[in-house]
């Protein structure tokens, strides 16, 4: 009895090793199938990434050109009526009734003057380097108001981008995107205050 007893055990010690390789084999064959997921799932985040940056940057691109365009046209209209204004002849100005007693009441010319119709002071004529002081006065005034633009619109698009869910870093000119990363939301509830000013 001893000696089936002794088979037994060797079958069931055998059964066991068997179980345990399988085990083994199947840990091993699982650890090689994440790995491989891994990296599939890495590869895709860096297609969707650069996806990203091509979306943002072809938008950014295409806003610029607009905003372009729309300076353009209005450089044109502005040119328009510059010519219909020097071809434009000049109004009688404004001569008070002198039958009416303004004396007593002084608001009366305070009040002509601010609408602009009390006594004009003599003005001197333009020089030309006046004209060019003008000129270059309010080129530099137009050129703040568009790098004023600029940077509000990329502040804006910054922060429209974070409630979107996205972390975005543009290049210091403003005209490309450097950088996009998806904000991490760990409970998976977008709020909507993902945090309040730019970068």
């Amino acid at each position: 009895m001893s000696e089936p007893k002794k088979d037994e055990q060797k079958e069931r010690s055998m059964l066991l090793a068997l179980i345990l390789f399988v085990g083994a084999g199947a840990l091993i064959f699982m650890s090689l199938g994440s790995d491989n997921n891994k990296n599939a799932t890495g590869a895709s985040a860096k297609t969707k990434t650069s996806e990203y940056k091509k979306n943002v940057n072809r938008h950014l691109m295409l806003t610029n050109e607009k905003m372009q365009m729309e300076r353009r046209r209005m450089d044109i209209e502005n040119f328009q009526t510059a010519d219909r204004l020097q071809d434009a002849k000049a109004q009688k100005a404004y001569q008070p009734r002198h039958d009416l007693d303004l004396a007593t009441d002084s608001r009366g010319f305070d009040i002509a003057n601010e609408i602009g119709r009390g006594e004009k002071q003599a003005e001197e004529p333009t020089t030309p380097a006046e004209v060019v002081q003008a000129e270059l006065y309010y080129r530099q005034q137009a050129n703040q108001y568009d790098e004023a633009y600029r940077e509000e619109y990329a502040r804006q698009f910054i922060e429209n981008a974070r409630r979107g869910g996205y972390r975005i870093k543009l290049s210091d000119d403003l005209s490309r995107v450097i950088q996009v990363q998806p904000i991490r939301n760990p409970s998976g509830v977008n709020t909507g205050f993902e945090g309040g000013g730019t970068q």
